[in-house]
């Protein structure tokens, strides 16, 4: 039988990270746990990492793992992590630690690019314009078309970053081309270059309450004449994409789930223009 820390941790092989070596993520319960779109994060950040060097954030960095990952490369200098929940920050430290990579990492307390305490906030600011990159893995936004935090983290980004700074953020296949490329038009200054890492076809498990929650806001977002969501048929994934409204009710129809893929994009800051 395995023991009790077992089952809260995730091994990472050489293979997963793209050759950075074995990474180790514990994530007991109350704390974020590692996901296909966290996997797909770390495998970006492996298979990229001629792109990566100096200083970097990790925005939203949960227990750490692609912050971990990351701080593997010898051209990384240092990373801020924030986060929002104390006790994945505690967990975020203690997997730096057992990573051996705790000297190149630092977590703040933070909503946002807003620490909680003046220090943090303090420290945080004396980084403007001196960032290389930033790592984000954003959750779904309540409230709008799920896609708020993605905009958050590129706007925030504008006031830390170096010219020609990238950011590596995770945005799933569901979300569609135009929303993704309209990120360029919501945070001006940053240039949009594709995707640099991508599952193959999976499940939008719609027997998860979650999921569904999702695409049924899709679907009234689409409803009120947002941007088209993109999801693959089921029967004929190479096919046309179809929108939230289509798969939902294909679901509904039938009780199969439409396809996603999980992503990791690439943005540059390339600065406002005077």
């Amino acid at each position: 039988m395995p023991d009790d820390n077992s089952l809260d941790q995730t091994i990472l092989n050489d293979e997963a990270t793209c050759g950075l070596g074995e990474i180790r993520i514990s994530h007991p319960p109350g704390t974020f746990a590692i996901t296909p779109a966290s996997r797909i994060a770390i495998r970006a950040i492996g298979a990229n990492r001629q792109l990566l060097s100096g200083i970097g954030i990790d925005w939203g960095t949960g227990t750490g793992c692609m912050a971990i990952t990351t701080a593997k490369l010898s051209t990384i200098k240092r990373i801020i992590g924030l986060e929002i929940s104390p006790p994945n920050m505690g967990i975020a430290h203690r997997n730096a630690v057992q990573n051996g990579v705790a000297d190149k990492l630092q977590f703040l307390h933070a909503d946002s690019y807003t620490p909680f305490a003046a220090a943090d906030r303090e420290n945080l600011d004396s980084f403007r314009e001196q960032i290389d990159f930033v790592l984000a893995n954003p959750p779904a936004s309540n409230g709008d078309d799920g896609f708020g935090f993605r905009r958050a983290v590129l706007r925030g980004a504008s006031e830390y970053l170096l010219p020609g700074g990238r950011i590596f953020l995770n945005i799933s296949y569901q979300y569609g081309e135009q929303r993704t490329r309209q990120l360029c038009r919501d945070a001006p200054g940053f240039s949009y270059s594709g995707p640099i890492a991508s599952t193959d076809w999976v499940s939008f498990d719609l027997e998860r309450p979650d999921l569904l929650d999702c695409l049924e806001l899709y679907a009234r977002e689409e409803e009120r004449g947002g941007l088209p969501y993109a999801f693959a048929h089921p029967e004929d994934p190479e096919g046309d994409p179809i929108n939230a409204g289509a798969a939902l009710q294909y679901f509904h129809h039938t009780g199969r789930s439409p396809l996603s893929k999980w992503q990791t994009h690439l943005f540059e800051w390339r600065g406002l223009q005077p």
